[in-house]
């Protein structure tokens, strides 16, 4: 017998499946570029569990007859394709044809669909991939398409979905990433009654900036805009000062098309250089227009990775267009003003029940904290004597590391990781990460997509002594925040609460409570603390050493990052040709 076989129509749909629908967002997206391709100029999706148990798509498009609407969910049928040429030229989103049969294959399908002017439509089941009826039904003009119970056949890939929170997140975010450039096109998403997303056909650029940024954020944001051998890169960039902790904040799109490539968010970070603290990403919008014939769309089951002709022309433009907002000090801002740390470190020690006198500030007995999420504690670095307190504060090195003198040498710090450290010992000692009850709950815009995913780990957020509760129209109400951080503006929230999404997000389901809300605090700590670049008067950096010695130390902040670099003098004197044995050429001591 033959060893090569021709597999099942319905096994190739499985197998289809897994390329195309990973998880329900990828359903949502591949349905509402369908309905962009037929001329949609509103469309609507209903989620249940989070696109789970229900997705919903519903447009205004031109419809299908019942032979189209039978054609639609075989393999290889699609509208956008007649000859090889036009796979060089492609304006559509879909053009596969693989979308709507490997849906079906993975679950309880209905599409019900009108030609606009018809006096009927037509509606066609199917379930796990096997056809279940077609018949003549009323329908209004344009297409509906119900994916229920996504994976019902499969559960060995149902088990790998996420919480219904973090599946309606990244269900929104597949929306916000289709509807940013097509401002002509209505969307709305819904989960059960209540309205998740909304924005009208001819919304402005940077009301739809807002939801995928955050309204803070998209209060800063400036236009730019450069050409480079034919090929054009312009969009949004965001001020410096509003920045996330991974490169999620930059969007891409090519041709209309949201794109990942790294080689293009590199480029937007080199733009901004070193004008961002390490470990800090910029937020932007960018567009890029190309000819058709000089992108390849074909080269991702899902779309989601193009080729360029000339890579290098969409990374120079990238460069150049958000280069020259920060050449021209579009974003340049007044130096900092001394951060008041001081009085923040004083209330610190006085609450720890520590001695005032500098010199007797020395961590506890008993041991150190871990020095960061899920790292083992490690002694302090000096214990007895206190070693900061008793540092020569020099100065500040490009305002982000303190100079200091120690008795065997060189000593810097860095300001940020220092702070840090003690702000997340602070909020760990604290019952409830010291919470305190605003006496007004602050108002905060956040992305639909941030404010499910807090909503979803609602406890381990509490945990982290944050109450935050949804207040509809894309608003939410902090009630509650740890003391630590109630002096914090809504702006400040808004990016704290937005970094505390980005961790969830990021963490498995079986993570601990425990863990999770130990590194919800390291997040909140770091943004507690004094940053790089931030200017300190001389009294503040001296309060800071001396706080240091009242903490439990690890030699590393909450994240794991070092606070302290010691050179000594044996290895300055190397370093500059004094060590005598191996340099003999060096001038003898008694000539110095």
């Amino acid at each position: 017998m033959p060893r090569i076989r021709v597999l099942p129509g319905a096994l190739a749909n499985q197998i289809a499946a897994g390329e195309v629908v990973e998880r329900p967002a990828a359903v949502v997206k591949e349905l509402v570029e369908n309905a962009l391709d037929a001329g949609a100029t509103d469309v609507e999706i209903d989620l249940a569990e989070g696109g789970i148990k229900l997705v919903r798509v519903r447009d205004d498009g031109q419809g299908m007859g019942r032979e189209d609407a039978a054609l639609s969910v075989e393999r290889h049928a699609t509208s956008k394709l007649r000859d090889k040429d036009d796979l060089f030229a492609i304006s559509t989103y879909g053009f596969r044809g693989e979308a709507l049969p490997s849906i079906a294959a993975v679950s309880r399908f209905t599409l019900l669909t009108c030609e606009r002017g018809a006096l009927g439509g037509t509606r066609i089941r199917i379930d796990g991939g096997q056809l279940a009826g077609i018949e003549e039904a009323g329908a209004p003009a344009g297409t509906t398409v119900e994916v229920k119970d996504l994976f019902w056949n499969l559960p060995a890939r149902r088990k790998f979905l996420k919480r219904p929170g973090a599946e309606q997140a990244q269900a929104i975010e597949s929306v916000l990433r289709i509807a940013i450039p097509r401002l002509d096109v209505g969307f709305t998403v819904r989960e059960g009654a209540r309205t998740l997303f909304r924005s009208a056909a001819g919304a402005d650029l940077r009301e739809r900036a807002a939801e995928a940024l955050g309204r803070e954020a998209s209060g800063a944001l400036l236009p730019f805009d450069s050409r480079v051998r034919g090929l054009r890169a312009w969009g949004l960039a965001a001020s410096p000062g509003f920045s996330a902790s991974s490169a999620r904040g930059v969007w891409l799109f090519v041709n209309g098309r949201a794109i990942r490539d790294r080689q293009l968010i590199h480029a937007v970070l080199r733009a901004y250089g070193e004008v961002l603290p390490h470990g800090r990403y910029p937020a932007a919008l960018v567009f890029l227009e190309v000819p058709p014939a000089a992108v390849d769309v074909n080269v991702h089951p899902a779309k989601s990775e193009v080729r360029l002709a000339d890579g290098r022309a969409a990374y120079d433009a990238i460069l150049s267009g958000i280069g020259s907002l920060l050449v021209r000090g579009a974003f340049l801002a007044p130096a900092p003003e001394p951060s008041g740390v001081a009085e923040a470190i004083a209330a610190y020690a006085e609450r720890s029940g520590l001695s005032g006198t500098p010199g007797a500030w020395h961590a506890p007995p008993g041991g150190a904290l871990a020095s960061g999420p899920g790292m083992p504690a490690q002694p302090p670095l000096l214990d007895h004597p206190p070693f900061f307190s008793g540092l020569r504060y020099l100065g500040q090195l490009h305002r982000t590391y303190l100079v200091c003198e120690g008795p065997r040498g060189l000593v810097l710090i860095d300001q940020h990781a220092a702070h840090e450290r003690m702000n997340y010992q602070r909020l760990r000692r604290a019952p409830g990460a010291g919470q305190q009850r605003l006496l007004v709950p602050l108002m905060v815009s956040l992305p639909a997509h941030v404010e499910a995913l807090l909503a979803e780990c609602r406890e381990a957020v509490a945990a982290a002594g944050i109450e935050v509760e949804p207040f509809g129209g894309g608003q939410a109400a902090v009630k509650s925040l740890p003391a630590l951080l109630a002096g914090l503006s809504g702006a400040q929230v808004a990016a704290l609460l937005a970094d505390l999404a980005e961790e969830l997000s990021s963490r498995g389901r079986a993570e601990s409570l425990a863990r999770l809300t130990d590194a919800l605090l390291a997040r909140a700590a770091c943004h507690a603390s004094v940053r790089a670049h931030d200017a300190l008067a001389p009294g503040e950096a001296q309060a800071l050493l001396s706080a240091l010695d009242a903490t439990d130390y690890g030699a590393r902040c909450a994240h794991g990052r070092p606070v302290v670099a010691e050179w000594t003098v044996p290895e300055l004197d190397k370093r500059f040709g004094r060590d005598y044995e191996s340099h003999p050429h060096a001038a003898a001591p008694e000539a110095l």
